[in-house]
């Protein structure tokens, strides 16, 4: 045990300062994200299943956890990581919208149903994954276990399904609270000689952008699992 701290340590000590922020930042959310996951499971339990109380328990802690993730497109501008700019923007402008435009508006149609409540955990196992993954690839990228490796590039064709129905939902769950309230909307006249109907935003989005969205970045994430597991195996063979 003593041996493994102390040679923990040297690999920490002899880090770059973006390594050490990289590896700081990529440690909480995976802390963040776990601990929205055992809220949830915990609540559940306890309610005996009843999805209605579980966004006012993990909500403070998912708005921080995922409002975090913007630092992402940011990462990948200045070359912290090595991740496409266009497909980080992509998905973390998705949950962004879904977070602020869906969760947030302050409808409990949307936050008291099943879907929402299904997306929040897809999205808490597949950034645990992810978040973990990236932690100790970050202190040592050749004693990734086999086992986390998988997980990262398979685990995404169940959980991003799970993730993109929820999103959905969430998102067509609100329109009606959206219509009713005017909120994001900006009628004419104003100031800004500007018109913007987030109500048919949301309908454009659900109907034109996520049928697309969705085909392009499963198969960007397939194309990856192929890269990656694929060239382990040929590597082994």
């Amino acid at each position: 045990y003593q041996r493994r701290v102390r040679a923990l340590y040297f690999i920490v000590t002899n880090m770059s300062l973006s390594k050490l922020y990289l590896l700081a930042y990529n440690g909480a959310l995976c802390t963040g994200w776990s601990a929205i996951l055992i809220q949830i499971i915990r609540q559940l339990v306890s309610s005996n299943g009843d999805v209605s109380s579980v966004y006012p328990t993990i909500r403070t802690l998912l708005v921080m956890s995922q409002s975090a993730a913007v630092l992402e497109i940011l990462h990948a501008m200045v070359g912290l990581v090595r991740s496409p700019v266009g497909t980080t923007f992509i998905q973390v402008l998705s949950r962004i919208i879904v977070l602020y435009g869906a969760l947030e508006v302050g409808s409990k149609t949307v936050t008291e149903n099943h879907f929402a409540t299904q997306m929040i955990i897809a999205w808490s196992l597949s950034e645990i994954i992810r978040y973990s993954f990236y932690f100790v690839g970050l202190i040592d990228k050749e004693k990734v276990p086999k086992a986390m490796t998988w997980a990262r590039y398979t685990g995404f064709m169940i959980l991003y399904p799970l993730g993109i129905t929820g999103e959905m939902a969430c998102m067509y769950n609100a329109l009606d609270h959206v219509k009713s309230t005017g909120i994001y909307s900006l009628t004419m006249p104003n100031s800004f000689n500007f018109a913007f109907d987030y109500h048919s935003f949301i309908w454009f989005t659900l109907l034109a952008v996520y049928p697309p969205g969705s085909y392009v970045m499963y198969n960007y994430m397939l194309g990856q699992r192929r890269k990656v597991l694929g060239a382990k195996k040929a590597k082994k063979d």
